[in-house]
């Protein structure tokens, strides 16, 4: 059973935050974002939106572009590192924002790389269980700025809000996901995350003290894991495949940082013509940069019917994942 994807959605957040803003916030320059990651804007939510309400818009437009209706979905899977709450799933209540009905729902938490391990769980239950779960919705949806310390400079300039989803459905054989390749590396899981708030360090005054419950990030130790990884990732995707990176017409890369994504394509060796990119324009969109970036893409015609499009994504824990599809 071949299963690919059947439409896009996205949604980014109206209000817009240029690094000229951001100058006046912490100790930064337009200059020096723009040298470092290639960041020029990136989106807020509005004052009380949730994580669910951006991923809930988002996949509305994906139902819309496949001409389906919620009720014709047996799976939701949600990416997210903003969660709306530490219980219960974010996707549970994505699910009833949606009016889906009680079908299957959970989120996935591999930070940036959450959606390319959702897509790639979603394809292994449709695999397995076809009788059950015939079309699903992945959705990745952060609204990061919920979890951002504005007064670090280290963290608050590359991150943006925002939500993209995909539905998946059978195609022809030939067609859709090909292969997948995803890993961690938990030795490194102090390199990035929000350190307090679960069980290892519950919430008490000192916590709050100290920010603890603020995102953080080892930079370096950020760019040393992504660009020997991610490159991995995608080359053992595309050998599982059976395809070499001449035959690559799109890869979409997490859009975490300007520099990164040339330096993943570099070491992969696709050309930067095939590269796709919107980190200058929404900043860090964590799980959702992939979902959103993909469904510029088919909007701009960067994508048509038989092109391999590779999918792939670094993020905390240490973790990466690549798919590989034959547009549909």
């Amino acid at each position: 059973m071949a299963i690919g994807i059947l439409s896009t959605g996205s949604y980014l957040p109206r209000r817009v935050v240029t690094n000229k803003e951001l100058e006046s916030l912490v100790d930064t320059t337009d200059e020096w974002i723009v040298r470092r990651t290639g960041i020029r804007e990136r989106r807020r939510a509005a004052d009380g939106a949730a994580s669910s309400d951006l991923g809930t818009i988002a996949g509305m437009r994906a139902l819309h572009a496949g001409g389906l209706s919620q009720l014709q979905i047996d799976g939701l899977v949600v990416a997210t590192s903003s969660p709306d709450y530490i219980q219960p799933a974010t996707a549970c209540v994505l699910q009833a924002k949606l009016g889906m009905g009680a079908v299957t729902a959970f989120d996935v938490s591999a930070v940036c790389t959450g959606f390319v391990y959702g897509l790639t769980a979603a394809v292994g239950m449709m695999r397995g269980f076809p009788q059950q779960y015939r079309r699903m919705l992945v959705v990745g949806a952060e609204a990061y700025s919920r979890i951002l310390d504005h007064s670090d400079r280290t963290t608050s300039v590359f991150f943006g809000d925002g939500a993209g989803a995909v539905v998946l459905g059978e195609v022809p054989d030939g067609y859709g996901v090909l292969s997948a390749h995803l890993m961690a590396d938990g030795t490194q899981a102090e390199v990035v995350g929000v350190p307090a708030g679960g069980s290892a360090e519950p919430a008490s005054h000192r916590t709050v003290a100290e920010r603890r419950h603020y995102f953080h990030m080892n930079g370096p130790k950020v760019w040393d894991f992504a660009t020997t990884a991610l490159p991995t990732a995608i080359k053992e995707a595309l050998m599982q495949a059976g395809l070499g990176v001449e035959d690559v017409g799109l890869m979409i890369t997490h859009q975490a940082n300007a520099r990164l994504i040339e330096a993943v394509g570099s070491a992969v060796g696709v050309s930067a013509d095939k590269v796709a990119l919107t980190v200058d324009r929404y900043g860090n969109t964590a799980a959702a940069s992939v979902p959103i970036t993909l469904d510029e893409a088919l909007a701009a015609g960067r994508v048509r019917r038989g092109d391999v499009v590779v999918l792939a994504s670094v993020g905390g824990g240490m973790t990466a994942g690549a798919v590989v599809l034959r547009w549909y």
